[in-house]
């Protein structure tokens, strides 16, 4: 064939047709939910029928016509291929099926996306030294993220963090060109969002979410020093992490960190050094039976706040009688009947009570009759009802004697953090779920 009449090889064409639904196949995979929807694709939890495990399956979104584009996943693949790094969220799968480009990467347990806001010290500052890690490979690798936001940070049940969805990124070739996707609003350095990203405005973006998660503030546009928020930072890191965050955070590239190595050590120098051993030594997941040393220190940092500790019947985690689930793994169905410590029980949740009590404190149940307490074990009371002045124990839901609804937000010392939905305290260096409203928190 003459050279003139050769074709180079098309692109392969976006099928119009598909529309993802629960329990749908997909070449080998079975859909079970959409997890999320982004600027280029579709996630979905789906079942890999082959290798019998579970996945995160990315999909083209259709455009505004109903056209999916496969090239931008197909980048994204292309890029990751060129990694391997425990930080950074790998290919387990790239295929065409169906006319479509499907990119399948590990079920993670959630994102940072999903986590309350602040977060403790020593939670996020894990996470973050585990995301700079990973982008320390890539920017070796001369690949720029370009949207490391929390939505893009993977968080897994083994305290593991992989920073995922290279879909926009760009390799740095000799010169930085210009690009069309500014990254997600709100965490993206003044430089890239005119087209020029760099390592530093990545180093930019990772600086914007330490500082959102630290302070429960997203520092914005024009990016001037000091922040809302700075007061708290210093509270809870020092003076050497609030210049550290101030040189990340200059709007200027030129006086930013270069690379996401450079910040790295600058951000392990700067931790208070009470912090850096527990923080930057052996991650949990190379440590031999670190489920085991993890129940152990949360049982002796907790039990004088609980008291009685009982194992769950899904996860075998310590939970206690006044949970509404448990906070490892999110389970519902713990029962209290043949283990409590009180000597009477509520027929409705399976929760101990005592027997002076009018009303359960631990579900809004009908009431009891009064009984003597002789011989049965006194409650350890630390409170007091708002309404009525009754004693209260730690995380009572409700006064067993009024009935009414605590108002006092329970926020227990050593706990480092508060959920943000319930503003009751919760420690997400252990816990997923949120034991009091049942709030994601990882």
């Amino acid at each position: 064939m003459d050279e003139q009449q050769q074709k180079s090889p098309q692109p392969v064409p976006a099928h119009q047709g598909l529309r993802p639904s629960a329990k749908q196949r997909l070449g080998k995979y079975r859909l079970q939910k959409r997890l999320g929807k982004g600027g280029y694709c579709e996630v979905w939890k789906a079942r890999d029928t082959v290798e019998g495990i579970w996945v995160a399956l990315k999909i083209p979104s259709p455009d505004v016509a109903g056209k999916r584009d496969n090239e931008t996943i197909l980048r994204e693949v292309r890029l990751v291929a060129q990694i391997r790094h425990p930080h950074i969220m790998p290919v387990k799968n790239a295929d065409i099926i169906d006319h479509h480009a499907v990119l399948a990467t590990e079920l993670s347990a959630g994102t940072l996306e999903d986590c309350s806001r602040p977060m403790g010290v020593r939670r996020i500052l894990s996470i973050i030294h585990q995301v700079l890690d990973g982008l320390s490979y890539a920017h070796q690798k001369r690949l720029v993220h370009c949207d490391v936001t929390p939505g893009n940070i993977f968080l897994f049940s083994n305290g593991r963090a992989a920073l995922g969805d290279f879909g926009i990124g760009v390799q740095v070739t000799g010169y930085m060109k210009t690009i069309d996707d500014f990254g997600t609003p709100g965490y993206v350095a003044p430089e890239q969002a005119f087209g020029k990203p760099t390592y530093r405005s990545d180093c930019f973006s990772v600086a914007l979410v330490l500082y959102e998660f630290l302070t429960g503030v997203l520092v914005r546009w024009p990016f001037h020093w000091p922040p809302k928020g700075a007061e708290r930072l210093r509270d809870r890191t020092g003076t050497e992490f609030v210049r550290f965050m101030k040189k990340a955070l200059d709007a200027n590239p030129e006086k930013r960190f270069a690379n996401a190595k450079q910040m790295l050590s600058a951000m392990e120098a700067a931790t208070p050094v009470g912090l850096r051993k527990k923080i930057f030594g052996r991650s949990q997941e190379i440590i031999p039976g670190w489920q085991q040393l993890r129940k152990k220190s949360f049982t002796r940092r907790y039990l004088r706040v609980f008291t009685d500790f009982y194992s769950c019947v899904d996860c075998g985690e310590p939970i206690a009688e006044s949970m509404q689930c448990c906070p490892w793994c999110g389970s519902e169905r713990n029962r209290f009947d043949d283990c409590t410590r009180f000597s009477h029980l509520c027929r409705r949740c399976h929760k101990g009570v005592a027997p002076d009590w009018h009303y359960c404190p631990w579900c809004y149940g009908p009431g009891f009759i009064p009984q003597e307490t002789n011989g049965s074990p006194k409650p350890d009371y630390q409170g007091r009802c708002e309404h009525c002045g009754g004693k209260m124990m730690n995380f009572m839901k409700y006064c067993p004697w009024c009935h009414r609804k605590a108002r006092q937000k329970w926020q227990i010392w050593p706990f480092p953090e508060i959920c943000g939905q319930c503003g009751w305290s919760v420690d997400s260096a252990y816990w997923n779920w949120c034991p009091w409203c049942m709030q994601r928190l990882l």
